[in-house]
């Protein structure tokens, strides 16, 4: 009973992060982006299972705190919807780490064509479920808060778009080297990071209006 009461206590004051002095509330959020990015680097530069699974949970920790801290700076509280949307997106975010950690390495042993391909595939029945997650979610907030994710994503677009065309022209030139498959599999993710922190960018313009 006391668990459970020191765990519900510690839901409703994360619950409550925009009331925290702005200084803990930017501080959450570079600790959230210190425990993802850390998350990842371990994931992929390990491979022992426990460090890899200590480096899951810490990358998970992350994005969650990410969810309420990025909303805690802004002074907004995280609603129904927002929650609704990390138990559905963050179950299928594992899913993925779990199948590009240890199915896509599986792929080269595989000599079935139709195999091959349905293996090096899997990762992107999770990240399909995702987008479904982000496009109910759109439909579901309001029309000042789909004009801002129309925003964020058209600038997403486009920074992703001309960085890949620079480097594209510069490995044309012959001034850098870029493994192509590495650049492509960089795409989503690189989207993903922009359209947030456009997002971000966008309530704060709004706010400032």
């Amino acid at each position: 009973m006391a668990a459970w009461g020191t765990i519900t206590m510690g839901r409703m004051a994360i619950g409550r992060m925009d009331e925290w002095p702005a200084w803990q509330r930017w501080g959450a959020l570079v600790l959230a982006w210190a425990l993802y990015i850390g998350g990842f680097w371990l994931l992929f530069a390990t491979h022992g299972l426990a460090v890899r699974g200590l480096a899951l949970l810490v990358l998970l920790a992350g994005l969650l705190l990410l969810v309420y801290a990025s909303k805690a700076v802004l002074n907004e509280r995280v609603r129904s919807i927002d929650r609704w949307q990390m138990r559905a997106a963050l179950p299928a975010f594992l899913v993925y780490i779990l199948l590009a950690l240890y199915v896509l390495p599986l792929v080269d042993q595989i000599t079935t064509p139709w195999l091959k391909a349905a293996a090096a595939l899997s990762p992107m029945a999770p990240l399909l479920f995702v987008a479904w997650v982000m496009v109910r979610y759109v439909n579901r907030c309001d029309e000042m808060e789909r004009r801002q994710q129309l925003e964020a994503a058209g600038v997403a677009v486009l920074v992703v778009g001309l960085l890949g065309m620079s480097l594209g022209l510069l490995s044309a030139a012959k001034l850098v080297v870029i493994d192509g498959t590495f650049a492509l599999l960089m795409v989503l993710p690189a989207l993903a990071v922009v359209y947030g922190l456009a997002c971000v960018l966008a309530k704060w313009r709004h706010r400032a209006r």
